[in-house]
């Protein structure tokens, strides 16, 4: 990783994760370099940004008079090394600090006090240029109550401010190869190069100067070093910049081993013969500083459980191992018994399923790869032998099958069973019944027979497809055909079908009864069996019933009825001149007697002629019946016709001629209703 110097840009800045980042980064570095550069031990350290290194080496800020003010952020990185663990600022602890400018006549600092109250906290200086020359900015500790240090060093810097150069700006250095707190390996040290932009002077690039390498093992080219970039412009801007890195020796010794045979020859890593095992450690940065335990070179040649064997080294280039291998050892093969068999037992001595032989094995050392193993029997019949079967142990040591076996009476086959017939025995012409069916089923074993020939089954609910399902069979040895191995399907509706009527005649007069409804039927199962008749209509005058009749194809039947009454009218009349009642009304032959009457349907008075028909007939005078004379008579021929103005019909009637003759009149109206009257021709 490498930082850029940001020593020259003195514009106020953002906090960003990012520079946090770098922040954090660089606080753990700082930690190591200050025990190792400054020889005291504080627990965390109050650092500027102007450049990316934490250290005790004064930064630079170049300013120019008149110009621009810089800026720098202070912030708290946790060193760890005063023996307190973790952050000082911790709760409610704080520490405070004034900063001051050595020279206020060159340049100022502001604010002169701040605050910390966490390790996240972070702090603007603003420097401001007053004139020409150099000076610090120092921080000094005010308060402290966390009972913890701070390192304030890494927070001076220095301001040199130019005389005014409006054209001359400040320029910026970057550190590229090498990064503040890396470790690179020795001989792999990448190479520190300078990178400077310069408005004014351009782009340039130099080789950092490196100092001499510190620590325990410098003189075998492993500690510490720092790389220096410095730069001044024409205009006398210097910036400066360093990072400082660790070169380790990262070899560690190499441990390895070769086992003779190289791979066990036997199964799952055990050896069946002898086996030798050797030890080769290198270390080929620090040989002198190697240091061994273990390592014993060994051949094992008895039988054994897994035993481990190690090897581990250290030296100045680290730790190795340890190194472990195990070896096992088994050359004796397993011991081999019969010990039980099972299975299904049926009747009579029989087993009705195969049988499992089962044989144990035995085994000191390695165990037997399976303790015990089942054989299955084949096949049917009166003796039917299991051999036992081959036995290894987990080193792969043999024994050999076939060394027990036993006979058994096996009879695996449970009867077979067919669907024979059913009663009804057949369905009726459209395939349906319309009742419960009795199927017939039959069983057959070849072997010991069936305990039973034939059973049957009644069929449950109805459907297109109602299934009747065989019931169960055993045979003489036990074995079982469960339910359900055949089955008979029948079509069955045992519902008749469902009939409405598409209205309802109510009661009501003659001429305006309802017309004679239809019907509507279904059936959900086996459907119709052609359409829904409707019998007994009638419009005359009486009380009438309709029937309605369904036939689904299963042969179910519905009939459903309704009844209603046709009413009569109320004929009213004859009214005067006319008498009724038996009254014989005498008039002369060939005079127009006018017939007055009413017809009522309910309260609905009839006015049409033409529902209305008259009619005589010849009766016998009689002696015994009163007479009266009409007195008021009509002229013109016979007609019929009704009178608005007065509200009734009026039948003129042309009597015939010929003294001594009676008559009846009658009127018959549509409905079949009459009225009568009597007359006598004088």
């Amino acid at each position: 990783m490498t930082f850029s110097d940001v020593s020259k840009d003195t514009r106020p800045r953002r906090k960003s994760p990012k520079r946090r980042a770098f922040r954090a980064v660089a606080a753990l570095a700082a930690g190591t370099l200050l025990l190792a550069s400054a020889g005291v031990a504080y627990a965390d350290t109050i650092y500027n940004n102007i450049d990316t290194s934490i250290d005790s080496v004064s930064e630079v800020m170049p300013l120019n008079v008149g110009g621009a003010v810089g800026t720098t952020t202070l912030a708290v990185a946790p060193a760890k090394n005063d023996g307190k663990p973790g952050c000082n600022l911790t709760g409610s602890t704080t520490l405070t600090l004034n900063f001051h400018s050595t020279n206020a006549s060159v340049a100022t600092v502001s604010p002169s006090i701040a605050t910390f109250t966490s390790c996240g906290d972070e702090h603007l200086l603003t420097i401001t240029p007053v004139g020409a020359g150099s000076t610090s900015v120092t921080a000094t500790q005010v308060t402290n109550d966390t009972g913890g240090t701070f390192d304030l060093g890494p927070a001076t810097f220095t301001v040199n401010v130019a005389a005014p150069a409006p054209s001359n700006t400040a320029p910026v250095l970057t550190i590229k190869g090498t990064a503040t707190g890396a470790s690179y390996a020795k001989g792999a040290v990448p190479a520190t190069l300078c990178n400077v932009t310069d408005t004014e002077d351009g782009p340039s690039s130099f080789a950092a100067t490196l100092s001499g390498i510190t620590g325990t093992d410098s003189a075998g080219g492993i500690g510490s070093q720092t790389a220096t970039c410095s730069y001044t412009d024409k205009g006398g801007l210097t910036a400066t910049s360093s990072v400082t890195y660790s070169i380790v020796d990262a070899t560690a010794p190499e441990i390895s081993y070769t086992l003779s045979p190289a791979t066990p020859d036997g199964l799952a890593g055990w050896y069946r013969t002898s086996v030798d095992l050797t030890w080769t450690v290198t270390e080929s940065d620090s040989p002198s500083t190697l240091v061994l335990q273990g390592c014993e070179n060994t051949t094992i040649t008895l039988d054994q459980l897994p035993g481990d064997y190690s090897c581990s080294a250290t030296s100045s280039g680290g730790r190795a191992g340890p190194v472990t291998v195990s070896i096992k050892k088994d050359g004796i093969a397993p011991l081999v018994g019969y010990t039980s068999a099972s299975g299904t037992s049926g009747n009579n001595g029989w087993y009705t399923s195969d049988v499992n032989a089962t044989f144990t094995a035995t085994d000191a050392t390695s165990g037997p790869a399976s303790a015990t193993q089942t054989v299955t029997s084949s096949g049917e019949g009166s003796a039917v032998v299991v051999l036992s079967p081959e036995f290894t142990d987990n080193a792969g040591n043999t024994t050999a099958a076939g060394s027990a076996s036993q006979p058994f009476k096996i009879d695996k086959t449970a009867p077979a069973v067919s669907y024979t017939g059913a009663n009804p025995a057949a369905p009726n012409a459209n395939g349906w019944y319309n009742t419960d069916v009795v199927a017939t089923f039959t069983g057959t074993d070849d072997t010991s027979g069936p305990l039973s020939a034939t059973k049957t089954v009644t069929s449950s609910g109805e459907g297109a497809s109602v299934v009747v399902q065989s019931p169960e069979f055993e045979d003489v040895a036990g074995n079982v055909t469960p339910a359900g191995a055949d089955q008979g399907t029948f079509q069955i509706d045992k519902t008749a079908p469902t009939a409405n009527f598409s209205a309802v005649v109510p009661t009501g007069y003659f001429g305006s009864t309802a017309p004679a409804p239809t019907c509507t039927a279904s059936d959900s199962l086996s459907g119709l069996d052609g359409t829904c008749v409707v019998s007994g209509y009638s419009a005359g005058v009486g009380s009438h019933t309709l029937t309605a009749t369904a036939t689904d194809k299963a042969g179910n039947t519905t009939t459903i009825t309704q009844s209603y009454d046709v009413l009569a009218w109320t004929l009213k009349g004859f009214y005067q001149p006319i008498d009724m009642g038996g009254v014989m009304n005498t008039v002369k032959g060939g005079s127009t007697v006018p017939a007055k009457f009413e017809v009522f349907a309910g309260t609905t008075e009839i006015t049409d002629p033409s529902l209305m028909a008259f009619s005589m007939a010849t009766t016998t005078c009689s002696l015994l019946s009163p007479t009266d004379d009409i007195e008021t008579t009509a002229t013109g021929s016979t007609s019929l016709r009704y009178d608005t103005t007065g509200g009734q019909f009026i039948y003129n009637w042309k009597t015939p001629t010929g003294a001594g003759t009676c008559y009846q009149l009658t009127m018959k109206a549509a409905d079949g209703s009459t009225i009568s009257a009597n007359f006598k021709l004088k």
